[in-house]
C-alpha cells in the first residue's frame, strides 16, 4: 500500500499489477470453475466475487483510469505513491463492474468494497513524511479493528440482498456508496478496462 515506484519484473507498476492485474487474472483462471458451480447450483447468487478496493480511489487517485499509462512513471510529488494506490484502487471499481456487466446472466455477482480503516501494518509501506503523517494519524484517530474491516466483503459475500446491487460498490458496514457512478457507468471505460488488462497480460505472456 503506497509503496515507492517500482516495476515488477513483468514491467508493471507494483500497485497496477498487485491490485488489479493479478486479481483481473486469477478471475479468469477461475472462471470456468464459477460458471460451471453457477449453473449446477441452481441457484442465481451462488458466486459471488469480490474486490477490496480503497476509499483511495476517489482520495488520492487521478480523476479517472489512465490506461495509457497505468504505471503512471511520471507522476511526482509528495502524495506519489498513493496516487498510484488509488489509480490501482480505482481500477478494482470499475472491474468488478466489468465481471457484472460480462457474467451476470451467467450467475456471477460481482462487488467492490471499501473496508474501513484498520489498524494494521497495511500502512507501513510508504517511507515518505507523508507515510509517517497517515501512520500517526491512523494510530490516534477512530479506525476499526480488522474484524469489523471484514465485515463489508462479508456482507457482499453473504447477504442475500447484496445481489439486488451486483457491479455496485459498498462501504462499511454494507451500504451501497454510489460515488463511482462516474467511473462505473461509463461503459466504454469499462470495457476498455477488461479489453487492455487483456492485453497487457497477453503481451506480458500470461
Amino acid at each position: 500500500m503506497a509503496v515507492p515506484y517500482k516495476l515488477t519484473k513483468n514491467g508493471f507498476e507494483t500497485h497496477w499489477q498487485t491490485n488489479h492485474l493479478a486479481p483481473h487474472f486469477l478471475f479468469t483462471l477461475l472462471l470456468p470453475m464459477m460458471r460451471s458451480t453457477a449453473a449446477a447450483s441452481g441457484a442465481d447468487h451462488t458466486v459471488r466475487v469480490i474486490n477490496v478496493s480503497s476509499d483511495a480511489a476517489f482520495t488520492n487517485g487521478p480523476k479517472k483510469l489512465d490506461l495509457i499509462n497505468p504505471n503512471l512513471e511520471s507522476t511526482r510529488g509528495a502524495m506519489a505513491c498513493w496516487n498510484r494506490y488509488g489509480h490501482s484502487k480505482m481500477a478494482s471499481i470499475v472491474h468488478a463492474r466489468a465481471i457484472h456487466d460480462r457474467y451476470r446472466k451467467d450467475g456471477i455477482s460481482s462487488f467492490s468494497v471499501h473496508p474501513g480503516i484498520s489498524k494494521t501494518n497495511l500502512q507501513a509501506g510508504d517511507p515518505t513524511l507523508i507515510g509517517s503523517l497517515i501512520r500517526t494519524m491512523v494510530r490516534l484517530l477512530p479506525t476499526v479493528i480488522p474484524l469489523d474491516a471484514a465485515r463489508t466483503t462479508l456482507f457482499c459475500a453473504t447477504s442475500p440482498a447484496a445481489p439486488a446491487n451486483s457491479g455496485a460498490f459498498f462501504v462499511p458496514y454494507g451500504k451501497l456508496d454510489h460515488r463511482p457512478g462516474k467511473w462505473t457507468e461509463d461503459k466504454q471505460t469499462v470495457t476498455e478496462l477488461w479489453d487492455e488488462s487483456e492485453r497487457m497480460l497477453r503481451d506480458a505472456g500470461f
